[in-house]
């Protein structure tokens, strides 16, 4: 089967995106990419599957759908995050700023989430999460002396996330200072001990304590520490993706040759890729910014698939408060799309009959709840 190619090109605020989609057969993907400069910035994917009986006309007919739904719909939310940034600037308010800047931090639009998260800080300047995401922007850019003074100074303040004491720790051992690593990790360390990711960077801050990168070829000792933790994090849940996989499999690869160089470069690209992961689904924040500022209302059906996004996280986030404060908040917007119908059909029913009782006093009873009703959805969300 023939592969299906699209190509668009978007310009936002003088800037030139192309969006390049298609299908990757062998892994039954569809694939929408964003780059901007000729540099490749994000990506987007969608799985199908073929039956092996469906005629191969209605296969690429379907397919053609698939791609171009999420050609556009990628098109559609890039526009869209530039465009609720101009609507929240003049607003002063910390929390679209960051919704926002974690959504062009998964987007890797590096520029817009130092400008998002620096909002924040200057609005709500004890908001540690925005140092530790802002920090974690300039590890992503390898600026690392940056980095440190962003997460240092949210540590200072409030030194409990250990988090932050992992994202310091990191910062510190990128700088070749190894000892104060060790300290720092070891204190995220006693705030959460079952902290897998902090774990191994404690192993690799003590390795690279011990070692002389200017004899590379010595043959390297791993510290079990290192090995027993990558062999940890590897048989998590959230890394068990095919390119987690992949990585921690050719990291341990490495180890096995021995090449101290290698070993060295192999850790800190596994350290670089652990600390920048966004280790949450951004469904939330988008849904949030589409409903406050997107400029329309939503349809039932995005409702719907936004619910369905958020339900699909259960198994993993099941005991996570601000999960089910999250899925609470959607069912609380599908319950206003609901009241608004239902307030639209008792008046369609007393057009048709005026003197239907049951629906004028239905009609007059849901007019005498709707503002408040209202006004306690837009509480909820802000």
């Amino acid at each position: 089967m023939k592969s299906i190619v699209l190509h668009s090109k978007l310009t936002i605020n003088g800037r030139e995106f192309h969006i390049h989609t298609g299908t990757i057969f062998e892994k039954n993907l569809v694939q929408s990419e964003i780059f901007e400069s000729g540099k490749f910035v994000a990506s987007t994917q969608q799985p199908f599957q073929l039956r092996k009986e469906t005629d191969t006309n209605a296969s690429v007919d379907f397919l053609k759908v698939l791609a171009s739904d999420l050609h556009h719909d990628t098109m559609e939310e890039l526009q869209r995050l530039f465009s609720i940034e101009s609507k929240i600037k003049p607003l002063r308010l910390y929390t679209p700023h960051f919704k926002l800047g974690l959504l062009y931090y998964d987007k890797n639009l590096l520029g817009e989430c130092i400008r998002n998260f620096q909002t924040v800080i200057d609005l709500k300047p004890e908001f540690i999460p925005a140092y530790i995401h802002l920090g974690k922007t300039y590890i992503k850019l390898n600026e690392y002396n940056k980095a440190f003074d962003i997460l240092i100074q949210a540590y200072k303040m409030n030194s409990e996330f250990a988090d932050l004491a992992n994202s310091v720790g990191v910062v510190l051992s990128l700088l070749n200072q190894y000892q104060k690593a060790i300290s720092i990790l070891q204190q995220a360390l006693k705030k959460n001990p079952d902290f897998d990711e902090a774990n191994f960077n404690l192993g690799v801050a003590l390795f690279r304590s011990t070692i002389d990168a200017t004899k590379p070829e010595e043959k390297a000792i791993i510290p079990s520490r290192v090995l027993r933790f990558i062999k940890s994090l590897k048989s998590l849940e959230r890394y068990q993706g095919e390119d987690w996989q992949n990585l921690f499999t050719q990291t341990l690869e490495e180890i096995q040759k021995g090449e101290l160089t290698r070993i060295i470069s192999t850790l800190e690209s596994l350290q670089l890729k652990l600390i920048t992961h966004l280790d949450i689904d951004t469904v939330m924040e988008s849904f949030y910014l589409k409903f406050m500022y997107g400029g329309r209302e939503l349809t039932f059906e995005e409702l719907e698939s936004y619910e369905k996004r958020m339900s699909r996280q259960a198994d993993k986030r099941k005991d996570f408060a601000d999960y089910w404060n999250e899925l609470g908040t959607i069912h609380m917007i599908q319950c206003r799309h609901l009241f608004l119908n239902a307030m639209t059909e008792f008046d369609q029913a007393v057009a048709l009959n005026t003197g239907y009782e049951d629906a004028k006093t239905n009609l007059q009873l849901i007019k005498n709840i709707k503002k408040g009703f209202l006004i306690l959805l837009r509480a909820i969300l802000k």
